[in-house]
């Protein structure tokens, strides 16, 4: 494998700090939107009304879903190639659990149910998604090693990466929530520079063909 003149610069996860949300004058609610309600042992006057809208559980239902098959995507990496790049992003996708462990919390908060564990080649509830790798992508890529898995790993995490930008956007465009909204406008300079990244390499493999 050719050495990669041009690494990520350095990423670092997603702190996403909670801010207090201004709501607590308003006597309507928008169209779509949710507003979560203070525990009954907490004083009404001392939390803040938290408005949340369609927008934004689709934004983190969808993203832990991508970031469930990202972490599974790493961990094929160590049986099935020695590409020094491959290594180093499985490693950088094994540190974004702390973004993960934020948007299950999130959804806790919202009272929205969390996506189950992701199972790699099971098709999530509500259908494959954009990004999600069907059972036949699983099953070839376990069975494959070198430049053939470096390939088709590769155009799977520029699937993945793609659809988590999508969301990302999607988010900035219609969320009410602060923290989400946070949450997207970190991860969507993330992505856009492992994008770049991961279609770089794919670029080497196929133009200057390259093997493991």
């Amino acid at each position: 494998m050719k050495p990669q003149h041009h690494w990520l610069a350095a990423i670092g996860t997603a702190v996403i700090t909670t801010m207090a949300l201004a709501a607590c004058g308003s006597s309507a609610t928008p169209a779509g939107t949710t507003t979560s309600t203070p525990s009954p042992s907490t004083p009404a006057s001392s939390t803040p009304t938290a408005a949340v809208n369609t927008a934004d559980v689709a934004f983190t239902t969808g993203m832990l879903r991508l970031e469930d098959q990202s972490t599974a995507l790493a961990a094929l990496v160590a049986g099935h190639t020695t590409s020094i790049q491959l290594h180093q992003f499985a490693a950088h996708l094994r540190e974004l659990d702390s973004n993960t462990q934020h948007m299950r919390e999130m959804m806790g908060q919202w009272h929205q149910p969390i996506p189950a564990p992701y199972t790699p080649g099971v098709t999530p509830p509500g259908g494959m998604g954009q990004g999600m790798m069907g059972s036949h992508d699983w099953d070839e890529m376990t069975h494959q090693y070198g430049h053939d898995f470096n390939d088709h790993w590769l155009d799977a995490m520029i699937a993945n990466r793609t659809a988590e930008i999508a969301l990302c956007r999607a988010e900035l465009r219609s969320g009410a929530s602060t923290q989400a909204r946070a949450l997207a406008r970190t991860t969507l300079a993330q992505r856009r520079a492992e994008l770049t990244q991961l279609r770089r390499w794919h670029h080497d493999q196929e133009h200057n063909g390259e093997h493991d």
